[in-house]
């Protein structure tokens, strides 16, 4: 069922207006318009239905400016039928009681419309603050929620740092330090979702990404490498998102590690949106590798297993010059 359409005139100009002078503008200048047009049909049909437009006048006023605004047309409107149109014209005078019956029946008719309006317009602001109240509750409840998640993953990425501090092992130091940048990767997840009409199920990738280059380069990134990005806007699928997040870190973390030796040199990270997929590419211009060389470690096994997931392909063109990731991702 559609809802009668209300204005709220006095609501929108209040900070413009008094409301009770919109309510009073409304009431007169409605009224006014339409006992204009009933005193200009009075030639043609004389008294019959009096009130026809006089009752329109009142729904009306009270649609735009709300019931008191009804309320001023109703009392203005049959003040004015009285006196100008009933007989005699120009008069307050009721000759008969018949005129003395059109006139009550009139103001009795605007009064029940009136009051039906006004009990159906205080349940539409009623209804109105109570929609506002639940939104603003779980408005505070979904950024507490999200507060309490970002504070989990540092408290757990703390818990994994501190242990790698305290490893006598070179092995493990290594290994709980990167299951904590893996950890950074899908922390980063949620300082991009997007608060859009796409609702929590979308990310902004490029607000993701940002934040997992901007965390290699407070964190591993050795002095010399260069890391610059640059990445167009898109919004991806939260699923998706984790496994970019995860594939982009794995990529340029194994770049720092091995693509420069002792060396400097540069990464970039690129990702666009092309045919309906994300394009994402990681470059550096440091030894390259020969494929198949080495036994693929925990990262390049994780790379390969999140694009499976995605149904995503990869295309890796590397040479003394340097090494090239690309990534396509179907999106929806």
């Amino acid at each position: 069922m559609k809802r009668l359409v209300t204005i709220d005139l006095p609501r929108r100009l209040s900070r413009r207006l008094p409301r009770p002078v919109t309510e009073l503008v409304v009431g007169v200048g409605v009224t006014a318009f339409f006992v204009g047009i009933r005193l200009a049909l009075t030639p043609l049909i004389g008294e019959v239905a009096p009130f026809a437009l006089s009752v329109i006048a009142v729904v009306l006023a009270a649609l735009i400016g709300g019931w008191r605004a009804g309320l001023v047309s109703m009392v203005l409107g049959s003040l004015l039928i009285w006196y100008l149109v009933l007989p005699p014209q120009r008069s307050f005078e009721l000759q008969t009681p018949a005129t003395a019956l059109v006139l009550a029946s009139g103001m009795l008719t605007e009064a029940i419309i009136l009051l039906a309006l006004g009990l159906y317009q205080r349940e539409v602001r009623a209804g109105q603050l109570e929609r506002l109240r639940r939104i603003n509750f779980l408005g505070h409840a979904l950024k507490e929620m999200d507060h309490r998640t970002k504070n989990n993953f540092q408290i757990v990425t703390s818990l994994l740092t501190l242990q790698a501090s305290r490893s006598p092992s070179a092995e493990v130091k290594a290994a709980l330090g990167e299951a904590a940048e893996r950890l950074k990767a899908v922390a980063a997840v949620y300082d991009a979702l997007a608060p859009s009409s796409q609702g929590l199920a979308s990310v902004r990738l490029q607000d993701q990404l940002q934040e997992i280059c901007d965390q290699i380069q407070r964190g591993i990134m050795p002095d010399g490498i260069a890391l610059s990005t640059e990445f167009e806007p898109m919004l991806v699928p939260h699923e998706a998102a984790v496994a970019i997040g995860i594939i982009v870190n794995e990529l340029v973390t194994n770049a720092c590690k091995h693509a420069f030796g002792d060396g400097a040199g540069a990464i970039q990270v690129r990702a666009w949106r092309e045919d309906g997929a994300a394009y994402i590419e990681v470059e550096d211009d440091g030894r390259g590798f020969v494929t198949g060389e080495a036994r693929p470690g925990l990262g390049s096994r994780l790379v390969t297993a999140f694009l499976q997931r995605l149904k995503g392909r990869s295309e890796v063109r590397t040479s003394p010059d340097g090494t090239v990731h690309r990534l396509r991702v179907p999106l929806p």
